[in-house]
């Protein structure tokens, strides 16, 4: 065996791996679904997702955002990851007020780990609306992600809630746009 064919094989087995994981990553893509019921209306939950400008003033995990939210905008999230942070810009792909907002994004390159995250509302009887949250990842570095899952479970149930207290604080002093 030459030396050529030696490099080309050592090569070649990274690429065969890392498509191979990126292949299974997208029949097997990490789901995590967070349901709240709230006890404000869509458009007053509506109304809290759509000023990017003030999550820095309750979103636990969003601490700072900046952009339009409407289809094909993009968004300046800088996000809590353990004790530090990361900022990603997102496109939104759904904007429609009172029902969904619903953006994408990617880290660093394509691939790697790809999301899309969602908000979902849903008018309840007596005026409360059913949150749902929902990501969708999938990417290389996924499947070695094992504890992706349960962080995200936990910081999507608190931001619910978060969403959930900013829209009664809204609505008690008045500001509902």
């Amino acid at each position: 065996m030459t030396v050529v064919r030696v490099i080309a094989i050592c090569l070649s087995i990274p690429v065969i791996l890392a498509a191979g994981i990126f292949a299974y990553s997208r029949f097997n893509p990490v789901s995590v679904v967070i349901v709240t019921e709230l006890d404000a209306s869509p458009d007053e939950v509506w109304a809290v997702l759509a000023d990017t400008e003030r999550y820095s003033e309750w979103n636990p995990s969003i601490i700072e955002s900046s952009g339009t939210v409407a289809a094909g905008e993009k968004l300046r999230n800088t996000v809590m990851v353990g004790e530090g942070t990361v900022i990603f810009t997102p496109t939104i792909r759904t904007a429609e007020p009172g029902r969904e907002l619903t953006w994408s994004g990617r880290m660093w390159v394509p691939g790697l780990a790809d999301g899309e995250h969602s908000f979902l509302l849903e008018a309840l009887p007596g005026g409360g609306t059913r949150l749902t949250q929902q990501e969708t990842l999938t990417g290389v570095v996924v499947p070695f992600m094992p504890s992706m899952r349960a962080d995200l479970e936990a910081d999507f149930a608190e931001v619910n809630d978060a969403i959930g207290e900013r829209a009664a604080e809204l609505r008690q002093t008045g500001v509902h746009d």
